[in-house]
């Protein structure tokens, strides 16, 4: 890249000396010419005063007149010669001292110029990704590639803003990373550029409703009220409506938005049976089909619930009113939780108990998973989105069908 710039720079200096070469040669030329018409003029002047010495031998002119004539003559002669430029003055006269000062602001300036319009960064971005596309996710050095890449990323989008695809894959790394908080606003700053987008404004509603800990407050309406309208047939948006249905207790509505967001997934899929598990209790809801003892939710499968022991490492320092929060989150996909739960950590250590009661989507809870993992973390912020300083820890993984006893978590690692 830097050899085509070299080679586009040498011709832009090609133009810029070509106008100075035929600039020195006419100089020269021209000063051959006045030469000559110098050494003409004198020889004229010569001649002149000849005549004008015959004729004062012969009488024709007395002394007076030829003096007269002469001085005349000669007055001419240095009129004529000192309209001549002096010859040597031509390297100074023609600015040729001010070629190297050109060619150096013209380097100057097509670097700059290509520094801040060109696409070097952006083909650097592209190589990364195709060599992270090109290897296994278990490849060694795979993890400093895609943090190359997303570093690369961040500084690229200082410079180019509207890059839409470059916010998106930011979003998407956090995503991958458990924050939601920086994905929702990567997703925000996408739909400054293209506000009308309909996938755009899915995913900022979504992760906005994540970041609100699963609750539809007003912001969140109003995110998914503007992806409806945009795409009213969006698998996401369709899925988000419906939990706000259910949360209206509008089961029917709910239904009917489920069974929407169901027709565009694969019946296999972990998506397709959460929404089945929601659509079922909608429906249970609607015939009134509960038992007196689940104090009015609807329980069709087996209880689950996972006995947590969690406390603090020593070494772990907290400030009163600090929060902790536990959750049951899928082995792979999305991190959505299962159940999650909120205490404070002056009440650690204790024993914390998961059920589908703590579910945060209705339709998503430990029921509709059988691989799990259980993630505690002591909130910095108080949000529930991880952020950078908090202190966290993660259970290896259980499997629900066979999982039996209590689960022993330590919070003793600091995220970086």
């Amino acid at each position: 890249m830097i050899l085509w710039i070299i080679l586009l720079v040498l011709m832009a200096l090609c133009f810029l000396v070509y106008p100075f070469l035929v600039g020195a040669g006419q100089s020269v030329a021209s000063a051959d010419e006045k030469k000559t018409r110098k050494n003409t003029n004198i020889r004229l002047f010569k001649e002149q005063q000849a005549q004008l010495e015959q004729q004062q031998t012969r009488g024709e002119i007395d002394s007076d007149q030829y003096h007269r004539l002469v001085v005349d003559a000669e007055e001419l002669l240095l009129a004529n010669t000192d309209l001549d430029p002096i010859i040597g003055s031509n390297i100074a006269g023609n600015g040729l001292w001010l070629l190297p000062v050109l060619l150096i602001g013209a380097f100057a300036a097509t670097w700059a110029i290509y520094d801040d319009i060109g696409a070097a960064e952006d083909e650097n971005v592209a190589t990364l990704i195709n060599q992270i596309a090109s290897l296994d996710a278990q490849t060694p050095g795979i993890l400093a590639l895609n943090q190359e890449l997303i570093q690369a990323i961040e500084g690229r989008v200082q410079k180019r803003p509207d890059n839409i695809y470059y916010w998106v894959i930011l979003a998407q790394a956090a995503i991958l990373d458990n924050n939601v908080f920086a994905a929702n606003q990567y997703f925000a700053s996408a739909l400054e550029v293209e506000p009308q987008d309909s996938q755009l404004l899915a995913q900022y509603a979504e992760t906005l409703f994540l970041v609100d800990d699963g609750n539809f407050t007003q912001r969140v309406g109003i995110a998914v009220g503007k992806a409806f309208a945009a795409d009213s047939n969006n698998q996401t948006v369709l899925g988000l409506k419906g939990i706000e249905a259910f949360a209206n207790k509008d089961f029917q509505l709910a239904v009917t938005y489920w069974l929407g967001a169901q027709g565009q997934l694969n019946p296999q899929s972990t998506i397709f049976l959460g929404l089945q598990v929601g659509i079922d209790r909608a429906r249970e809801y609607l015939e009134g089909d509960f038992g007196a003892e689940n104090d009015g939710s609807p329980l069709s499968e087996v209880e689950i619930a996972l006995q947590i022991n969690l406390s603090l490492d020593i070494k772990v320092p907290t400030r009163p009113g600090q929060q902790v929060f536990i959750a049951a989150v899928r082995e792979s996909g999305p991190p959505i939780p299962l159940a999650a739960k909120k205490i404070l950590a002056s009440q650690l250590p204790m024993t914390v108990l998961l059920t589908k009661n703590d579910a945060i989507i209705p339709g998503q809870d430990l029921t509709t998973e059988t691989k799990i993992r259980v993630v505690a973390r002591l909130s910095n912020s108080g949000s529930a989105t991880p952020q950078s300083g908090d202190w966290e820890t993660a259970s290896q993984s259980l499997d629900l069908d066979v999982h039996e006893g209590e689960i022993m978590l330590v919070i003793d690692r600091q995220r970086p």
